[in-house]
């Protein structure tokens, strides 16, 4: 096996970076501190350092993301696998010095609003390292999707509001289900677009367990349900006006037509996921605050 079918560019940093997926992080911390702003327990500051380490945390987890494949790239001789292989450690690295960053400014907003955040903080740390860190490796036992809905969604909405409202309830819970869905449809995305690749390499995600078609299914049903759970949210009292996602319904059409195209065309299904949940995001938050 060629170590050029094991695509090096996707190592480089800027692409390791993964810049499309940092909707995640904005729009989870974007979320919770509004629910704190709503609650009336906001505090600029504060809130602006959640979204600082919602984004470290968020390239820390991107840049470890491809760790595992070290072990793929070991077995083969070369400058190249050389010049890969040292990339991935430097990413890795990096990975280490962002969440530290991550953590400091985690540690700053613990003494501020006390040691439950340091909980959350604890447990969404772990949940990122073991994405696809040993012995856990999320990803390959099939759990990445999952495991992004309740560390990257519930978590991260949930402990920015605490961080920045000093408060917490189980409403915030309720409240983060439909981004945390659409968490998990953006590392689906991903999934479905390097499926043959997961495949040829043995690589268990949760797509190449459930097959593509189902994949495409469980995606597809995410992304649309985050619709009707809205309308409950608001029949329950928890939005405002949910007549704002009206601005973000046309803008999932294009990445569910992606998944009836050629297999070249899901390339584009992880940045379309990613700029439909930005306006989902923005657009919810709008329907809490007004």
């Amino acid at each position: 096996m060629d170590a050029l079918d094991l695509n090096p560019d996707k190592y480089r940093l800027i692409r390791a970076l993964r810049p499309f997926s940092y909707s995640v992080a904005i729009v989870t911390c974007g979320l919770g501190i509004a629910l704190a702003y709503h609650q009336g327990n906001g505090s600029l500051v504060r809130a602006v350092l959640v979204v600082l380490a919602g984004l470290c945390f968020q390239a820390a987890t991107n840049l470890a993301n491809d760790y595992a494949d070290i072990t793929l790239w070991r077995k083969h001789s070369g400058d190249l696998a050389e010049q890969v292989i040292s990339q991935i450690t430097f990413n890795f690295r990096l990975a280490g010095v962002l969440a530290l960053l991550g953590c400091l400014i985690g540690l700053w907003l613990v003494k501020e609003v006390g040691w439950p955040l340091l909980v959350l903080g604890v447990l969404g740390v772990i949940g990122g390292y073991c994405y696809t860190g040993e012995p856990v490796n999320y990803k390959e036992l099939g759990l990445g999707v999952p495991a992004v809905f309740l560390f990257t969604g519930v978590l991260m909405v949930t402990g920015a509001c605490y961080a920045v409202g000093g408060a917490w309830s189980y409403e915030e819970v309720w409240v983060s289900i439909p981004v945390s869905m659409l968490s998990s449809a953006l590392i689906l995305a991903n999934e479905i677009r390097d499926y043959l690749d997961d495949v040829y390499h043995n690589i268990h995600t949760l797509t190449v367990r459930i097959g593509l078609l189902g994949a495409k299914w469980l995606y597809g049903g995410l992304l649309l349900a985050v619709f009707p759970i809205s309308i409950g949210l608001y029949l329950r009292g928890s939005l405002s006006n949910p007549l704002y996602l009206l601005l973000a319904l046309p803008f999932v059409i294009a990445p569910l037509k992606l998944l009836s195209g050629q297999e070249k065309a899901l390339e584009r299904l992880p940045p379309l996921t990613g700029r439909f949940f930005v306006l989902f995001g923005l657009s919810f938050i709008l329907s809490i605050l007004f």
